[in-house]
């Protein structure tokens, strides 16, 4: 398939009321498309806002023949698909002399311009995109952890609050409540120490006794 060059112009002024070629709403701009090697013009579609962004989106269908558009114009009264390069039977295997760049036509100069200014732009655009999308994710990080801080300073304010409320006398109880608490934890846990060294004692006396 021979290269082709696409690009969405604004519709000429004799244009302005032309429908869609791929749909029948009204068009909004024109999709020009070109031969790379011959600046040839072989094909200049009207598009509407909806075909232009399914165009932007590589998702208009295209001929697999010659690369041009599928447009509605193309479908004959049993609605099958007949390509212009199909009707006027052109050879798309012969090998197409290139342009010179001094024999470029103006219109094409501008045109691959343009279309060098709208790859820019759409790099431009995803490079942002992914600029605000990191700091979209490092907010969300930020609001959570000053969440978590407003939260447990609320859990200290009504710890602190619940103590100030308490007597000195209360403190005292609670503290003396927890050291016996403590004693009892340390005094079970000798016991089960002393419970364990008594096994010990009584199992290498048995192993002796065997011996």
């Amino acid at each position: 398939m021979r290269e082709l060059l696409y690009t969405v112009l604004e519709l000429e002024e004799w244009n302005k009321d032309a429908t869609c070629c791929f749909c029948f709403r009204k068009s909004v701009c024109q999709i020009r498309t070109r031969s790379k090697a011959t600046h040839e013009i072989i094909a200049n579609d009207e598009a509407c806002e909806s075909c232009k962004e399914k165009f932007e989106n590589d998702e208009l269908a295209k001929c697999e023949r010659c690369g041009r558009l599928k447009n509605r114009h193309s479908l004959d009264i049993s609605s099958n698909y007949a390509c212009d390069c199909v009707r006027y039977n052109e050879n798309i295997d012969e090998k197409e002399l290139p342009v010179l760049p001094n024999e470029e036509r103006e219109a094409t100069f501008y045109e691959r311009q343009i279309n060098g200014l709208r790859e820019k732009e759409r790099e431009l655009t995803e490079e942002v995109e992914t600029h605000l999308e990191a700091l979209e994710i490092a907010e969300d990080w930020h609001k959570r952890q000053k969440q978590e801080l407003l939260d447990r300073i609320k859990e200290l304010e009504t710890e602190v609050e619940r103590l100030k409320k308490q007597t000195p006398q209360k403190l005292i109880k609670e503290i003396n409540e927890l050291k016996v608490w403590l004693t009892q934890l340390q005094k079970q846990n000798g016991q089960l120490i002393a419970q364990v060294e008594v096994k010990e004692t009584k199992k290498w006396s048995w192993l002796k006794v065997k011996k």
